[in-house]
């Protein structure tokens, strides 16, 4: 078997069990894309300080702060992983169910931590899955997550970028 027809083989199987190899563009376009989602976040938490229920001092610490920037990372993230799936032949439906199992976990995520810890966990996780990830076929809710937590750096990147200049 010659190698071309191995590597044939082996994207024909990669699309019949819906499985995707990232590349340098999933690891550089989801915090792209986070950036103003953390602008957006921060400018909703300081304009609008007096939420009623919605504001932070009825939570413990800053939980509700850290869940404004995972609801609008969430949000931006949708375009995002519909231009993956057309662009990658996957299912878009295994792509948002990674999508919201992976928001669901970080908005829990964020009660009973303090944001210093939960922004290593972050930052770090991302580390780990661009450099492990990128080297293997994993499937379309992995993609999802590894796509998610990408957005969430980058909107928590904006923030911090957001809170210095304001």
């Amino acid at each position: 078997m010659s190698e071309h027809s191995a590597k044939l083989a082996a994207s024909v199987v990669a699309e019949n069990l819906n499985l995707v190899k990232g590349d340098l563009r999933s690891s550089i376009a989801p915090p792209l894309i986070g950036i103003p989602a953390g602008f957006i976040a921060s400018y909703l938490n300081h304009t609008y300080p007096d939420r009623g229920y919605l504001s932070s001092e009825y939570y413990v610490g800053t939980a509700f702060e850290l869940q404004l920037v995972v609801l609008i990372s969430f949000l931006f993230c949708f375009p995002l992983i519909k231009v993956e799936s057309l662009r990658h032949n996957i299912s878009f439906n295994d792509l948002c169910l990674g999508l919201i199992f992976c928001n669901i976990i970080c908005f829990l995520m964020a009660y009973g931590h303090g944001y210093f810890p939960l922004l290593l966990f972050y930052f770090l996780q991302w580390l780990w899955i661009c450099y492990f990830w990128q080297k293997k076929l994993i499937p379309a809710f992995r993609y999802a997550i590894w796509l998610f937590l990408g957005v969430l750096c980058g909107a928590i990147t904006g923030t911090i970028v957001a809170f210095s200049m304001f």
